[in-house]
């Protein structure tokens, strides 16, 4: 009688879920107007339309907004092109305002002839260089009442600043492929986004600059008016720095010592 010999089982290793959250991508789910990455909620944002005259620093406030990603694209253009077609745009806007009946028609169009003059200017005897410039925005949230309140902020900072904001519907996953430095840019959304603007207007935006206080290393002290994160080391020393007295000023309330008061006992 013959014995059946068994076959060993070979060992199946025990799934390492934590192992494939860190190689395997975040999950990514597409809706009309939102888009999901992994945990967070995202809407993408596009400025489609910017006013006559910028600040300087303009754009800073947009790239510094909270909770928010904020991609910016510049491609130059050849100049006697765009002054050949904004010579043609000044004359059309020179006829509407003589033909026109209404004070109101007859402003804009002499407002518009004017901005066309001056970049005119700006190109041909001052040699500026101009291009097209795309802005897009994406607030980030972990839930839905958080994503609302991001959502609101960067509509009305933008809407203070006199650019038009929209969402990108049914294009939020060109969209995303457009802000993410990972992808190129999208041919949809240059054609959507990309208006033609000075390179003063994006270099005078200052568009790197960061708000805040923040010297890398510390505690997280405050925030300030633009959203920025005050970080305070007070052991840290160089430049006009010799010591570690610092002076907290507020609203004489009740609770303004709590952070002074937790971050000078952390620090001992």
């Amino acid at each position: 009688m013959h014995k059946k010999m068994s076959v060993p089982k070979p060992d199946i290793p025990k799934r390492n879920n934590a192992l494939l959250n860190v190689v395997t991508p975040l999950g990514l789910e597409f809706a009309k107007n939102r888009l999901s990455i992994g945990e967070n909620i995202g809407k993408v944002y596009g400025i489609i339309r910017y006013p006559q005259k910028v600040g300087v620093g303009w754009l800073a406030k947009i790239t510094n907004l909270p909770s928010t990603i904020v991609s910016i694209g510049w491609r130059p253009i050849d100049n006697a092109t765009l002054i050949h077609a904004i010579s043609r745009s000044v004359v059309q806007q020179r006829g509407i305002a003589d033909g026109a009946k209404d004070p109101l028609s007859r402003q804009r169009a002499e407002k518009a002839a004017e901005d066309g003059e001056q970049i005119i200017l700006q190109i041909d005897r001052e040699g500026e260089t101009v291009g097209l410039m795309s802005v897009s925005v994406m607030p980030v949230a972990k839930d839905e009442k958080s994503f609302q309140k991001v959502c609101r902020r960067a509509e009305s900072l933008v809407n203070v600043l006199k650019c038009k904001i929209r969402a990108i519907p049914n294009l939020q996953k060109e969209a995303f492929q457009h802000l993410s430095p990972s992808f190129a840019t999208n041919p949809k959304m240059e054609a959507i986004l990309q208006k033609v603007v000075p390179i003063s207007t994006l270099v005078g935006g200052f568009p790197f600059a960061g708000s805040g206080f923040n010297d890398g290393a510390g505690y997280c002290f405050a925030q300030d008016t633009g959203g920025g994160l005050v970080i305070v080391d007070p052991w840290q020393r160089g430049g006009d720095r010799t010591n570690s007295n610092f002076v907290v000023m507020g609203i004489p309330v009740w609770g303004n010592p709590l952070p002074s008061s937790t971050s000078s006992f952390q620090s001992l």
